[in-house]
């Protein structure tokens, strides 16, 4: 009887738990865990002292707080993955809290009288298939954007259906929860949680205007607070940051990582002979401007965090020029149309994200209709507005987004993944106020139970698109990534050596999190890069009695170049003939798709093969 009692109690907790099983077991067993890109792959260097040789704090993409955390681990115990580690724990955090709320809050479906465990189930199965069919790709190929997405909409979900009738204190004490989860978010990817947080106040307006009456004392106390210690956090974590990058080094890098950033991810590299007479005003010659567009600026000491902002701000001009501002929103307001409803066949769609939030706003919008507690008017009157102010909330930040020419795969499935959790919360909240309701608890359950059954039958069936393209994707990398492996062991078997490698020869590269760890100092750095030209950077070369790219490719017998096999070396020689050298490129070793070179100073330059 102890044994019943105690599973009765625990029974949401077991389910979950039970939850997050079948979903590990199921990604696990089929797929290998992986980096979903590059950009991971350096940060987990940097924390685990592969780049520098010893963990750092200073992790440039996260904020201090979080990167001086994880690389504390590393530094306790370094062959231990404890950055993969740790993204998949927030996955699994953020779906579990999630999952674990949903169940909690069918309890309150007294409707369902003996057959509230039938329910559960029903849910269960429609959160797993949900899961599986959308969150697979994200917890298989981890990116850290996505990870600080998810606590975000965990964050918004938990809030929406924390108890509405809870007094100022234990509401706020109930959301203590919430507000870590924002600021863990935050730390993780302040960019991308400042673009979700208009979402989550959204979340936050549709909760308070749920309350009977609005502008009360003890209301402005409860959602106010809340905001402000999520507020609180925020900069909390921006002011550790700002101190532990307050060196003039690492404020001068940050300074040209923005610059770099404005230039690469949101604007045109401009031609050179189009544009001669700019370059020129600038001091930038055609092949330090092909420098800029082929990543490989680390070459050159004297392109800084001044010039690149100049070219910057040059490009985002020529764009303005091209594009006005109302003929880019009208093309971006098309853009997201199609995004939001074309199907898997057109290359614009975001299917099935896109027909999965159309369904939600229908299911809310339903529900909302047929909620007993008001008459019709105030039901659509509420319903529109709640679901109107909701969705000019996305819509702005889509359009923002769209015209900025910005919106790949882990953003634009973040952003909907938020949505989703709002209109979720939202639906819970309808359904159970229904079941209550004497007058409408029969229609309520039943609408809520087809809506449920909606999404169920809509996961199963995006559920073989998602596996086609989880299959490919993680094929493509497995055998994207033969190649480098054979060269990385290749390089790290020459520890006397240091190798450069061209940017765009390294980019096709990704990791599995927790197969062949090594987390011991690699002697090679590509040529360019966010993490290029920064005291991390510095101290890397450092390490290997490297103080200037350019002089110790040339001058350092022990330093070589890198490339893929055929790919063009006349930029190289460009480059030195453009800076008053002529030099030869001997090819030292050719393998698995790649060239190694070493660099002579000679009168010909005439390159060697």
């Amino acid at each position: 009887m102890a044994c019943k009692s105690f599973l009765k109690k625990k029974e949401n907790c077991i389910l979950t738990l039970l939850f997050l099983g079948i979903l590990l077991l199921v990604s696990a067993i089929r797929y290998d865990y992986y980096f979903d890109l590059n950009d991971d792959v350096l940060m987990k260097d940097i924390l685990a002292g592969v780049y520098t040789g010893d963990p750092e704090g200073h992790n440039i993409q996260m904020l201090w707080l979080i990167s001086a955390l994880i690389s504390v681990f590393y530094r306790v115990v370094r062959v231990l993955p404890w950055y993969g580690m740790f993204l998949c724990f927030c996955h699994f955090l953020s779906i579990g809290l999630i999952v674990h709320r949903s169940l909690l809050l069918t309890e309150q479906l007294e409707a369902f009288g003996k057959k509230i465990r039938l329910l559960k189930g029903f849910l269960f199965l429609t959160e797993l298939f949900f899961a599986l069919s959308f969150l697979m790709p994200h917890l298989v190929c981890a990116q850290y954007t996505v990870t600080c997405s998810m606590l975000a909409a965990a964050a918004a979900f938990l809030f929406l259906t924390t108890d509405i009738t809870l007094p100022a204190g234990a509401f706020i004490r109930r959301n203590i929860g919430t507000v870590l989860l924002v600021f863990l978010a935050y730390l993780i990817r302040s960019e991308m949680l400042l673009l979700l947080l208009p979402l989550i106040c959204a979340a936050g307006v549709i909760k308070w205007s749920m309350e009977k009456k609005i502008f009360t004392g003890e209301h402005m106390i409860k959602y106010l607070s809340v905001i402000g210690l999520i507020l609180l956090s925020v900069g909390i974590g921006q002011g550790t940051h700002k101190i532990a990058y307050g060196s003039s080094e690492w404020q001068k890098f940050n300074e040209f990582f923005d610059n770099r950033t404005e230039l690469y991810d949101f604007q045109i590299l401009p031609e050179y002979e189009a544009n001669k007479e700019f370059y020129e005003s600038i001091g930038l010659t055609e092949m330090e401007r092909e420098l800029l567009a082929n990543y490989n600026f680390g070459l050159d000491e004297e392109i800084d965090e001044d010039l690149v902002l100049k070219v910057a701000d040059y490009a985002a001009s020529i764009r303005q020029a091209e594009r006005p501002f109302l003929q880019n929103l009208m093309d971006s307001l098309k853009s997201d149309y199609r995004r939001m409803c074309y199907g898997p066949s057109h290359n614009e769609s975001d299917y099935p994200w896109n027909y999965m939030v159309i369904l939600a706003y229908v299911a809310v919008l339903v529900l909302s209709l047929m909620d007993g507690e008001k008459k019709m008017p105030a039901r659509i009157s509420s319903a529109a507005l709640r679901l109107g102010f909701l969705f000019a909330v996305r819509m702005t930040l889509w359009l923002w987004l769209i015209m900025r020419d910005r919106v790949p795969v882990r953003i634009s499935h973040s952003m909907y993944f938020m949505e989703l959790c709002i209109l979720s919360a939202l639906g819970l909240i309808l359904w159970i106020r229904m079941a209550a309701d004497d007058r409408s608890w029969k229609t309520g359950s039943v609408t809520g139970m087809i809506c449920l059954a909606a999404v169920l039958l809509y996961s199963v069936m995006a559920l073989p698109f998602t596996i086609r393209s989880l299959d490919l994707d993680t094929q493509a990398k497995a055998e994207r990534n033969l190649p480098y492996q054979e060269l990385y062991q290749y390089l790290r078997q020459q520890s006397d050596d240091f190798y450069f490698i061209d940017v765009y020869s390294s980019v096709g590269y990704t990791e599995k999190m927790f197969v062949d760890v090594d987390n011991s100092l690699a002697n090679y750095d590509i040529m360019g890069g966010w993490a290029c030209k920064s005291p991390l950077q510095r101290k890397k070369l450092a390490a290997f009695g490297i103080s200037n790219m350019e002089e110790a490719l040339l001058t350092q017998d022990n330093v070589y170049y890198v490339q893929e096999k055929g790919a063009d070396t006349k930029w190289l020689i460009r480059y030195y003939r453009d800076h008053g050298r002529e030099i030869t490129l001997i090819r030292e070793k050719a393998f698995a798709g790649f060239e190694i070179y070493s660099l002579q100073e000679t009168a010909e330059g005439k390159a060697v093969s």
